[in-house]
């Protein structure tokens, strides 16, 4: 990791990027986080490695990690002079991984500074490891070891294998691209996963609809009518017990705060009326998607709420509009199958259909923006009437609100 430096930005206007880190079981474990100052691709203009450390750090207190990782890990690459000056650490233990970087210099004094942080109750990780007898004094300390994945041939990491378990280190696979990638790192046991392939997960065209994605699709197909009745929509959520209590019990958690309990679907129409209601329910009715990972669910409501809060700030009659094309993007993911495809199955307005196929219009521009934050593409962060800063504190507020309505969508 290296900090991006703009020159017509303080070091306050930095983007954080971050990529999901996945268990044996697909769930989420953590985030790595990326650190950039505006949003050019330049050489950065610190003094140093340790002020670069210092700037990520201060940033970060700012920020507060809790916006950007909910309740998981925040694994932060470091340089070799945080660890050597130790500087004030603004993290709680149980929060971050801290990486030690592949390019370090391991000495005596590396070794033992690295051992008063494992004291002190930190879990740190090898970033990028080779099997490069220099590590061999941190093995021992660290919990974490990051094999990147193309940097080394399959076979021959098999037979490296018995040496970490030694250490009894947790093994994470970095830059996984394919799926037979996935299905050979985790029978050699590896623990965790990150990279390109669990970023977009593998798209299969021609499965059969199960039974329960067929369901989802006719609620999402009703759902997205403009012209369904408040009786209608009563009837149809009403006929599936696990979709009405999850409704409910999301419409009164913490996560909306609303100032009296809403006892019946038809309570919850009335009193916040249809569109909000359909947007929740399609929202509920993904979370049931079976055998997908839930940092989909996660990304969806992301990009809903930034795409909403973008487009609010130009053209607010369209902010609902502008939610649908964000949550509904991700459905291609979701379902196994051709967004096109899908999209035509949904009686969109051509609004939202536009945006979602094509990005175009006001909705498309808010979308383009949402993927290229959460691809950290940033050259392509930007959005009309609005400098970097607005966008990243939009795009905060929206991963703090997912994380919440998740947590009351599926927990």
């Amino acid at each position: 990791m290296h900090a991006l430096h703009d020159t017509k930005f303080t070091v306050n206007q930095i983007f954080v990027g971050r990529q999901a880190i996945y268990d044996r079981e697909m769930r989420v474990y953590g985030y790595e986080l990326l650190y950039r100052e505006g949003n050019t691709g330049s050489a950065p203009g610190m003094d140093g490695t340790a002020a670069s450390a210092r700037v990520i750090l201060n940033a970060f207190m700012e920020l507060g990690l809790e916006r950007i990782v909910g309740r998981r890990r925040a694994f932060i690459n470091l340089t070799r002079e945080f660890f050597t000056d130790m500087p004030p650490i603004p993290f709680e233990q149980e929060q971050v991984v801290l990486e030690i970087l592949e390019d370090i210099e391991t000495d005596e004094q590396l070794v033992e500074n690295v051992t008063r942080l494992v004291d002190e109750g930190y879990m740190l990780a090898l970033d990028d490891f080779e099997f490069d007898e220099k590590w061999d004094q941190l093995l021992p300390l660290v919990q974490i070891v990051k094999v990147e994945v193309p940097a080394i041939d399959l076979a021959q990491l098999s037979r490296h294998i018995p040496k970490l378990r030694k250490h009894n280190v947790r093994l994470l696979a970095e830059k996984v691209e394919t799926q037979d990638e996935y299905h050979a790192l985790r029978n050699m046991g590896f623990d965790y996963f990150q990279g390109y392939y669990f970023s977009r997960p593998q798209v299969v065209h021609g499965r059969r609809i199960t039974e329960n994605q067929a369901i989802t699709l006719k609620l999402l197909n009703r759902l997205s009518d403009n012209n369904v009745s408040t009786e209608e929509l009563v009837e149809l959520i009403s006929h599936d017990p696990g979709l009405s209590f999850k409704i409910l019990r999301y419409l009164n958690s913490a996560a909306i705060g609303l100032p009296c309990k809403i006892a019946t679907i038809r309570q919850a129409i009335v009193y916040l009326g249809l569109e909000r209601l359909r947007a929740w329910s399609v929202l509920a009715t993904m979370a049931g998607v079976r055998d997908k990972p839930l940092e989909l669910l996660r990304t969806a409501l992301v990009r809903s709420h930034m795409c909403q809060a973008l487009v609010s700030t130009v053209q607010p009659k369209q902010s609902e509009m502008a939610f649908a094309t964000g949550l509904l993007s991700i459905l291609e993911l979701l379902m196994d199958r051709p967004l096109k495809e899908l999209i035509a199955q949904l009686p969109l307005d051509k609004t939202i259909s536009r945006g979602i196929l094509r990005h175009e219009g006001i909705c498309g521009e808010a979308l383009n923006c949402a993927i290229a934050y959460e691809q950290n593409n940033w050259p392509y962060v930007r959005f009309t009437g609005l400098d970097e800063y607005a966008i990243q504190e939009i795009f905060l507020q929206s991963a703090e609100q997912a994380f919440r309505e998740q947590s009351a969508l599926v927990e």
